[in-house]
C-alpha cells in the first residue's frame, strides 16, 4: 500500500511538472501586430499590418493596374517632374510640370511642350494641354498623388495613376 501511495504521488508530481513546464502558445514573431512575448511556442496566430506600397502605378482605359519596376521624381530649371519604367523603355512615363522644386502638396499644371508622355511599346501618347496632376503627401524627398489625363497617340484614350513615397533622383 505504501508503495502504490509512493507511485501514485510520483506520477501525481510528474504530471504537475508536465504542465508547469509546457510552453506558452502565441505568436512569437516581434514585428506582427499581435505578439505576444510571454509565448515561448509560435501558434501561428501572427497577425501583420499592411505595408504601405511604393512606387507608380497605373490604369489604361480603366483597365488592369499596371506597377513600374522603377519611378523617381526629379527638378531642374525645366521644372519639376516623374519619370517611371516597366519593362525597360517598353513602358516609360515622363510627367512634367512647371516650376523647379515645386513639389509642394497640391494641384499642378503640366507643362504645356512636355507635360505628360507614355510610351507603349512602339505607341507615343501625349496629354492634351491644361491636364493636372495632384501631388497629396510630401516627406522628406518622396512624393504622392494622383493624375488622370486624356491621351492622344494610339488606342488608348486615358490614363490614370498614382505614386505613392517616390523617391527625388
Amino acid at each position: 500500500m505504501k508503495n502504490s501511495k509512493k507511485s501514485f504521488f510520483t506520477i501525481l508530481l510528474g504530471m504537475g511538472l508536465l504542465v508547469v513546464s509546457c510552453k506558452k502558445e502565441g505568436c512569437t514573431d516581434s514585428s506582427a501586430s499581435n505578439y505576444n512575448e510571454d509565448a515561448k511556442k509560435d501558434n501561428g496566430s501572427c497577425t501583420y499590418l499592411p505595408v504601405a506600397q511604393t512606387g507608380f502605378t497605373w490604369k489604361e482605359d480603366g483597365g488592369s493596374e499596371m506597377v513600374a519596376d522603377s519611378a523617381f521624381w526629379t527638378t531642374g530649371a525645366w521644372g519639376t517632374g516623374i519619370r517611371a519604367y516597366k519593362g525597360g523603355m517598353t513602358n516609360f512615363f515622363e510627367i512634367n510640370w512647371q516650376g523647379a522644386n515645386n513639389n509642394s502638396v497640391g494641384t499642378k499644371t503640366l507643362d504645356p511642350a512636355y507635360g505628360f508622355t507614355f510610351l507603349k511599346n512602339s505607341d507615343t501618347y501625349t496629354g492634351t494641354s491644361g491636364q493636372t496632376l495632384e501631388i497629396t503627401a510630401v516627406s522628406g524627398n518622396t512624393i504622392s498623388g494622383s493624375f488622370s489625363v486624356p491621351v492622344t497617340g494610339g488606342t488608348i484614350s486615358t490614363v490614370t495613376g498614382t505614386f505613392t513615397s517616390i523617391d527625388k533622383q
